[in-house]
């Protein structure tokens, strides 16, 4: 049976926790998007945004928005101030969200491993070539995990996030422990799994703890890191059609490097649903 809720609503809710508990987690997609209003590439009707470069928008009875084009330049030195605001980043936080389902019956396939109820989800084998291939390219300088509930029902999710339990009802694994297996298993948050196959006991894991143990160990500022995060997804992307064709559309922006690595990031999470967070200095 499906459990009783929408995958979004884990997503959000378990991104706001993360937000709320943890001084190491900073998302900057989502905060330079509300800041800025960039999200809106063709014609932004953001009027903080036009506010901070003191365009004369007030006396338009009905405003439309300015090009991006036109504004590429200051928007460019504005983001950079920004990101440099920012404590030192440490690492990138990679998470791909998984709705399971919670197999209560003794004809589940993998019941025979746990003889219990237990929670199960697919993985698509692009989806999780593409994230062995992250974490593989980005080495300590990345956190790269599946997240998948261990909660039921709505009711269930809905206390969770009341008492700020959705992390550590979550259960994690990366990518390079699942192997080739084309489903996961779990009755119980944490890290013990397994993957259809042979049992694996895994030790527990405590996302905000990780967090303030990653320490990329490098040398560049907060504008350089971004754009060789971007540089590296580029990379990892470069054979997939439907990101090509919508990074393209930006094509103009390119020699303006910090708004197109924050674009790359965009087009990333679009085309395959990954969420990219930073990891931080306290």
């Amino acid at each position: 049976m499906k459990v009783g809720y929408e995958e979004k609503t884990y997503e959000i809710y378990f991104n706001n926790e993360l937000d709320s508990r943890s001084s190491m987690y900073f998302p900057p997609g989502q905060v330079l998007e509300g800041l800025l209003g960039f999200d809106a590439a063709a014609n932004s009707r953001n009027r903080n945004l036009w506010r901070i470069f003191g365009h004369p928008f007030w006396f338009w009875p009905h405003f439309s928005g300015v090009n991006l084009f036109d504004i590429a330049e200051e928007l460019e030195v504005e983001i950079e101030t920004f990101t440099n605001r920012i404590p030192q980043i440490n690492a990138n936080l990679l998470l791909q969200y998984k709705r399971p389902v919670f197999i209560t019956t003794s004809s589940g396939g993998e019941w025979h491993h746990w003889n219990e109820p237990y929670y199960r989800y697919s993985i698509d084998k692009d989806q999780h070539d593409l994230l062995n291939k992250i974490e593989e390219s980005f080495g300590n300088q990345a956190l790269v995990l599946y997240a998948s509930p261990a909660i039921r029902s709505l009711d269930e999710l809905v206390s969770a996030k009341q008492n700020k339990e959705i992390i550590e009802k979550s259960n994690f694994q990366k990518p390079s422990g699942l192997g080739n297996h084309r489903k996961n298993t779990y009755t119980q948050a944490g890290m013990y799994s397994i993957a259809c196959s042979e049992p694996e006991e895994l030790k527990n894991f405590n996302l905000i703890s990780e967090l303030e143990r990653l320490d990329g160990s490098h040398n560049f500022s907060n504008t350089q890191f971004v754009i060789n995060t971007s540089q590296i997804i580029e990379e990892v992307m470069a054979s997939s059609t439907s990101y090509k064709k919508l990074i393209s559309e930006y094509a103009e922006l390119k020699k303006f490097k910090l708004i197109y690595s924050f674009l790359i990031m965009k087009v990333f999470r679009e085309t395959t649903g990954i969420q990219w967070s930073l990891s931080i200095k306290a």
